[in-house]
């Protein structure tokens, strides 16, 4: 007998063709997620509707209506490929052997941009029986990056889908890493403030929420679903820093867009081709709200800004030329 821990499964993922929904992709070079990788609320559901009868107290007869999958996919980030998800397709340069891969939101900047860019996933269980689960046609609704103090930097996405198959043989994990990658921390990050325009000193954390609010589209004579669509992208986050002066409140009084751009560098600090960053930079921000915290004896005095963008480009160099298919 096997035990059933979670060091007996596996997950990995590849994007379909911008025209390939839900046909899985080649996923020979399939992705890995990240490092230290969670997978919770996996669901799959074909919702059953129970059918009573007049003159019976008992259900006659069920039915069944559309497939629906879902799950979180939580992780420790180690390269930009879940960009992709909820940016449309990046575009790559090269120069002198390190690539850049760049995603941006304006529409009239790439194509793919107006639409979603779908995955397959795959999950493989080591357990007695073995199988594999493969969902096609996955998209992501949802994604979070949140960074700390002593903490790894943490990516989750929500993902969505309506068809799945199983295969009764496991298979092995091909999840492929980034070459030269690292499980990126809190020491890796530098936050450029959209106000000043310099370095923000003193961040406590930083979160980041990128939703697509993307949709499956489902039709007449099908279980499963035959498209999907994004709605509009919104991109919110918070930043907590040591309370210093009275700026960003300052700025929620103001009710204008900042000035300057919000830039968020992560990199493993290294130089020339060994170099593997992410450069996020968000244009046309705006503060909503501030709120102070630690007004009691012996706390540090933080501040807990809100925040939301209307644009963003990502770049991220790497020595990769293509993500993985």
């Amino acid at each position: 007998m096997v035990t059933s821990t979670a060091s007996s499964v596996f997950a990995e993922y590849c994007f379909e063709a911008n025209n390939g929904f839900g046909q899985g992709g080649s996923l020979n070079k399939p992705i890995e997620f990240g490092k230290e990788v969670k997978i919770t609320g996996l669901e799959f559901k074909n919702n059953q509707m129970a059918l009573g009868q007049l003159y019976s107290p008992e259900i006659e007869t069920f039915a069944y209506g559309r497939n629906e999958g879902k799950c979180s996919a939580e992780y420790v980030l180690s390269n930009p490929w879940f960009f992709q998800s909820v940016l449309g397709t990046s575009v790559p340069t090269n120069a002198s052997g390190l690539y850049s891969h760049t995603w941006n939101s304006t529409p009239t900047a790439t194509n793919y941009m107006k639409n979603i860019h779908s995955m397959a996933v795959r999950l493989g269980f080591d357990i007695d029986a073995d199988y594999k689960r493969t969902a096609l046609g996955v998209v992501c609704p949802s994604l979070s990056l949140k960074m700390a103090l002593n903490e790894t930097i943490k990516v989750t996405q929500e993902l969505v889908w309506g068809s799945e198959t199983v295969n009764q043989t496991m298979g092995t994990s091909q999840g492929t890493p980034l070459a030269g990658a690292i499980p990126y921390t809190f020491v890796h990050a530098v936050i450029t403030s959209p106000i000043t325009g310099s370095t923000l000193a003193t961040v406590q954390s930083f979160d980041l929420t990128i939703n697509s609010n993307a949709e499956l589209i489902y039709q007449m004579g099908e279980t499963g679903s035959a498209d999907a669509y994004r709605k509009i992208l919104e991109m919110t986050g918070k930043v907590s820093i040591v309370l210093k002066n009275s700026t960003f409140l300052e700025e929620v009084y103001g009710r204008e867009s900042t000035p300057n751009d919000l830039v968020v560098t992560i990199s493993n600090g290294a130089a020339g081709n060994a170099l593997r960053s992410i450069v996020m930079t968000f244009t046309g921000c705006s503060f909503s709200s501030h709120n102070t915290n630690g007004i009691e004896p012996g706390e540090l005095l933080l501040e807990d800004v809100d925040f939301q963008c209307r644009h963003v480009t990502v770049v991220a160099k790497n020595q990769l030329a293509v993500i993985p298919t």
